[in-house]
């Protein structure tokens, strides 16, 4: 999916430069209402969670570098893989301009060792090597999120529910617009949120919309099983099918 789409992203670039050009002058003459403008953060971010959730194929994750106000829209530098590229996006966070393309090849690779480590499982989480974190004996389930991402607050209320009914069984952390956990974060996300990370074990950058909020919830708790061991049976001796999928 990353070669296709970002060959046509490419190939546009090369072939329509003058129209992107022609573009960014409008864009730039063109006054957005003060209450339209998003924070150069909060449009950044909102481009990247687009670009990392249909742009990327699993598995490849953007991150942001940085981002300047520049000729009346926002340019941002974005890291995929080891490699960086620019965008633009509209103050308002709703039209995204590639300004680069990427070298697809490069962008792509990974090595074995990596791949092994990130085998993926239900619910497209990725399952790492790690030992089981947890806080008083209890598996630790981290929701990273903010209020000013869509995806987020898809997510977050999906998450909270979940969590709910595994109340004694895992500690939840629930980093919704909370500067905490930053270690953890910056271990398993690239800067892309939603951020879900399952006892150190289970993560995941981006929300599950693409398979709805049932088979979303069915995918968490079954997760969140697997690290209980199975407990509360109650509640997991209905997900077992879905459990032993997970590796």
């Amino acid at each position: 999916m990353l070669k296709d789409l970002l060959k046509i992203i490419v190939i546009a670039i090369l072939v329509a430069g003058v129209s992107i050009a022609g573009t960014f002058f409008y864009v730039t003459k063109t006054k957005t209402p003060q209450a339209n403008l998003l924070s150069p953060q909060e449009a950044a971010q909102k481009a990247l969670n687009y670009i990392n959730e249909n742009l990327i194929e699993k598995g490849v994750v953007t991150s942001l570098v940085d981002v300047v106000e520049e000729n009346g829209l926002y340019k941002f530098r974005l890291k995929v893989g080891e490699q960086e590229f620019v965008s633009y996006v509209t103050k308002n966070g709703k039209i995204l301009f590639p300004e680069e393309g990427i070298d697809l090849e490069k962008a792509v690779t990974v090595q074995p060792e990596t791949q092994e480590e990130k085998t993926p499982t239900i619910g497209n989480f990725l399952v790492g090597k790690e030992e089981i974190c947890k806080e008083n004996e209890k598996p630790i389930i981290y929701f990273f999120g903010s209020q000013s991402c869509s995806h987020c607050k898809w997510e977050h209320p999906i998450v909270e529910k979940v969590a709910k009914s595994f109340e004694g069984y895992i500690s939840f952390h629930n980093d919704m617009d909370a500067n905490a956990d930053t270690d953890i974060f910056g271990k398993y996300s690239t800067g892309g949120i939603p951020t879900l990370v399952f006892g150190c074990k289970y993560y995941r950058v981006g929300s599950g919309e693409g398979e709805g909020e049932e088979l979303e919830s069915k995918n968490l708790t079954a997760i969140i099983c697997k690290l209980t061991g199975n407990q509360p049976s109650s509640i997991c001796n209905l997900f077992q099918d879905l459990i032993n999928q997970i590796p």
